[in-house]
């Protein structure tokens, strides 16, 4: 049995917060037949590439089971290369193109005679009509993922009546359907062709639409390393488990695993395979969104100092990436220095105690012992607001402040995922 792969091979470059940039071989065709190799299937790889992909990336990945075989190489192709920030575990990725993606060639690949599913991701924005025209003739499953641009959008909207499976985030449901609101997208898209849609969010796992029937299945758990390429990973995997069980909620859930152990590297050739993900998925724990929690964070910490005001910048930005409410009093109320008179400091002092009172969360920043933050801590563990301490130094909290607060990290990522599953 084989899964045909019609994707792009693609450079990203991986750009740190220290703008330090880590190149890496990707593109979602590669990502997506990778993970679905290491299921065990025989994977056809529909691509173009050029000169930089070299003949030892050829030979291993023909080793794992993926043929480049009907994949068009030209000496004159460079192939897209990405600009990548915010990759890191509950950040805002982006990814932006560095040239604009022009192939101006005519590639038509055929299916084989054994191939028994197809997974379509853009390739120049666009995907094989044609292709998917003869697949459905066939009775073959057709995986769509489309990408959120005006050309691959409005291409994906011709071919959703031959989908069987149709792979999309939030943002990309809603410009497929041009829905306003999401349940309003699923609802027009069920009407559009696919038996099943899955929507995928991320670290909140995914939403599995089939006919009047809504599931949401969580995410597993990760030490996140590098978030890109997740989600074409998850395709990869529920294409090739699907194909071989025919169970769409069991094939979610091993994507998700499989997606998880994906983010946990930089390198892609150490994806898990068949055997270590049914374990896996039995271990590891799974990330259950609390999504009444509270999302009102005031952010207690010093920030008297361009250091202090740096790691408190740096803490806010963290956590509004990850979609939280900050009431930060430095930003929101102005910053105490020699000039400020008294009558100011007792105006910023009661205007800091208002927002206090207006928050669900407080965050306390511990690494600097400052006695405003341990004012604020006793302030809301009197109110009963919970609080919850971020310290990175070895240097245990006093009594009063450990036991003041709810729960203390050393970890930002970590942070996230309390605020995120606390009730």
């Amino acid at each position: 049995m084989s899964l045909a792969v019609f994707g792009e091979i693609g450079l990203d470059l991986l750009l740190d917060s220290d703008a330090r940039i880590t190149p890496r071989i990707g593109g979602a065709g590669l990502y997506a037949a990778m993970a679905a190799a290491k299921q065990g299937l025989k994977i056809d790889f529909f691509t173009v590439y050029g000169p930089e992909i070299e003949q030892y990336s050829l030979k291993f990945w023909k080793v794992m089971g993926i043929s480049t075989q009907q994949s068009l190489y030209l000496d004159n192709y460079s192939v897209p290369r990405y600009l990548v920030t915010g990759y890191k575990a509950f950040e805002h990725k982006n990814s932006t193109p560095m040239t604009d993606v022009k192939m101006g060639v005519n590639y038509n690949p055929s299916l084989n005679n054994e191939c028994k599913g197809l997974l379509l991701f853009p390739l120049d924005h666009s995907f094989p009509e044609s292709m998917c025209r003869h697949a459905f003739e066939k009775g073959i499953p057709i995986f769509l993922d489309p990408k959120p641009n005006d050309k691959s959008i409005k291409q994906a909207r011709g071919i959703l009546k031959y989908v069987t499976v149709l792979l999309v985030n939030e943002e990309e449901a809603l410009l497929l359907s041009e829905s306003l609101e999401i349940n309003e997208a699923i609802r027009k898209i069920e009407k559009m062709g696919p038996k099943y849609t899955i929507i995928k969010r991320g670290h909140k796992g995914c939403i599995l639409v089939q006919g009047e029937k809504t599931i949401e299945i969580p995410a597993y758990k990760s030490n996140v390393v590098c978030t890109l390429g997740s989600g074409d990973a998850f395709g990869g995997a529920l294409a090739a488990t699907f194909l071989e069980t025919g169970d769409i909620e069991y094939s979610v859930q091993i994507a998700n695993c499989v997606a998880a152990n994906f983010i946990e590297s930089f390198a892609i050739e150490t994806l898990i395979d068949k055997a270590g993900v049914e374990k896996d998925i039995h271990y590891r724990e799974k990330f259950i969104i609390n999504e009444a929690s509270p999302k009102r964070i005031y952010l207690a910490g010093p920030f008297f100092s361009k250091q202090e005001l740096d790691w408190v910048r740096h803490v806010e930005n963290r956590l509004e990436n990850a979609r939280f409410t900050i009431l930060s009093p430095s930003r929101e109320n102005g910053v105490i220095n020699n000039d400020t008179s008294l009558e100011q400091r007792y105006n910023i002092f009661q205007s800091d105690i208002n927002l206090l009172n207006s928050a669900d969360i407080v965050i306390a920043l511990l690494d600097h012992d400052d006695p405003g933050t341990c004012f604020e801590i006793g302030y809301a563990f009197q109110k009963k607001i919970p609080v919850y301490g971020y310290k990175t130094s070895q240097k245990s909290p006093n009594n009063m402040i450990q036991f003041g607060c709810v729960q203390t990290t050393d970890n930002i990522e970590e942070l996230i995922r309390v605020l995120y599953e606390q009730k």
